[in-house]
């Protein structure tokens, strides 16, 4: 029994629920900023472990986690605390994060989070859209 017309081709390729586009765009808007920080370490331990010859398995031995944690992490999406972090740098013989002092921070006010004018722009913006997505 073949596909014959247009409809029952498209039916027969095209997903049956709801992508979920919109929900994970949704999430990145709000978790931008420790996204941002996450990836950006995670190509930092990714460069390390590939300049050291270390593996995911022997890193994961040295911090005392699974690897399929150790996974988690140099993929950038694993939410980390300072003791982790901690435990990376001296793994790894390297620093993954520096705070700057609030004396030499000229562009964060104590108390606001910083958010450059263009994203908070674009997030307005997408923020909107979404409310007329929902609300429609």
């Amino acid at each position: 029994m073949g596909v014959d017309t247009l409809e029952e081709k498209l039916a027969a390729i095209t997903a049956k629920g709801c992508s979920g586009w919109l929900e994970d765009a949704k999430y990145r808007i709000e978790n931008e900023r420790w996204l941002k920080h996450s990836q950006a370490i995670a190509l930092r331990i990714l460069r390390t472990l590939r300049a050291k010859n270390i593996s995911q398995k022997e890193l994961a031995e040295k911090i005392g986690v699974s690897p399929q944690h150790v996974n988690k992490i140099v993929k950038g999406r694993e939410t980390l605390t300072l003791e982790t972090i901690s435990k990376l740098e001296v793994a790894l013989e390297i620093s993954l994060l520096m705070a700057p002092s609030l004396a030499n921070d000229t562009e964060l006010e104590i108390g606001q989070p910083y958010m450059p004018k263009h994203k908070t722009m674009l997030r307005k913006e997408l923020m909107s859209k979404w409310n007329e997505l929902t609300r429609g």
